[in-house]
């Protein structure tokens, strides 16, 4: 079969033959994979950086998708092998029926976008109708999931910030009612950020920058009344790892500063966030309510697909 293949730990997976898996129980099923999609901890693997490894080099990657089954039904599932392979092996017991017409790329490329938003939101963040949510640096693509996330779990409303117009202005259309840009003057910023505030007071901030935008958003929340309490989540850290926080704020404030990332969530957290929710949202995207700009590549591209990360491979 062909299928996307990494030979070695720091090189780009190449499009060739590999050897059809075989189910060793009855649990396994062998099925037909039509779409994967290239996330980021795909390249830091592949690049032998992250503390995970695999089993054995040469590998098939892919590490989830959707297949297609005998019956022609469409599936979501983890991959026991490679997913970018005109065959693999998942377990049956395991596996998300898609709805009939949704998008298969839109479909593999869900899951994971949905970790870095709505189990943020819904774990971490603890959404509730009514919360008006800010989200820092939402212009990328998790970042433009977490956006509609928020309206369908009922924000009253969602404050954005990011420095690409034509970005800011996609995210209006997602259901963001206040865009603020990061291009600009510090002081500025701050005294957006206090507008913001000031106009629909915040109670749940998503950050996916971090680092010097996070510092100015805690200069204005510094200089802030609360109004409410406030819990500050860090999922991501663009701008930088590092950041200095006033002891006086988290004093003076009820401000909760946390993380949300696989060490930071119960271990089953993400398993049984996709039993309870991934057919709720299929079904949210099946009808239009979901939508995601994705970057597709056909199997033979694999290369290519890799370096213009987060990409779906159709296979």
């Amino acid at each position: 079969m062909k299928a996307a293949v990494l030979k070695k730990y720091g090189t780009l997976p190449e499009y060739q033959e590999f050897p059809e898996p075989k189910p060793k129980n009855s649990d396994e099923l062998l099925v037909t994979p039509i779409a994967s999609s290239v996330k980021r901890l795909d390249v830091i693997r592949a690049s032998g950086k992250h503390y995970t490894k695999f089993s054995e080099l040469p590998a098939v990657m892919g590490m989830d998708g959707v297949a297609k089954l005998d019956n022609n039904s469409c599936v979501y599932a983890m991959g026991i092998t490679g997913m970018m392979a005109e065959k693999a092996l998942i377990d049956q017991r395991a596996m998300t029926v898609l709805p009939d017409g949704l998008d298969a790329g839109l479909a593999a490329a869900l899951p994971n976008a949905l970790v870095g938003s709505d189990l943020a939101l819904l774990e971490r963040g603890k959404i509730k109708t009514g919360d008006v949510v800010f989200i820092n640096g939402a212009t990328g693509l998790t970042g433009s999931l977490a956006v509609q996330m928020a309206k369908l779990r009922g924000a009253k409303q969602v404050i954005v910030t990011g420095r690409d117009p034509i970005k800011l202005q996609h995210l209006k259309d997602l259901g963001a009612d206040l865009t603020i840009t990061t291009d600009q003057p510090d002081n500025s910023f701050v005294k957006e950020l206090i507008n913001a505030y000031n106009q629909s007071p915040f109670n749940l901030i998503l950050d996916y920058l971090w680092g010097h935008p996070a510092e100015l958003i805690i200069e204005a929340l510094r200089r802030i009344r609360f109004l409410n309490s406030l819990k500050y989540i860090s999922i991501g850290s663009l701008a930088g790892e590092g950041i200095s926080v006033p002891s006086q704020l988290l004093r003076s404030k009820d401000l909760e500063l946390i993380g949300s990332g696989i060490g930071s969530l119960d271990p089953n957290a993400v398993q049984v966030y996709m039993q309870k929710h991934l057919t709720e949202i299929f079904d949210y995207a099946n009808q239009g309510k979901l939508s995601m700009e994705l970057k597709s590549f056909p199997l033979d591209k694999i290369s290519s697909a890799w370096i213009s990360a987060p990409a779906v491979i159709t296979i």
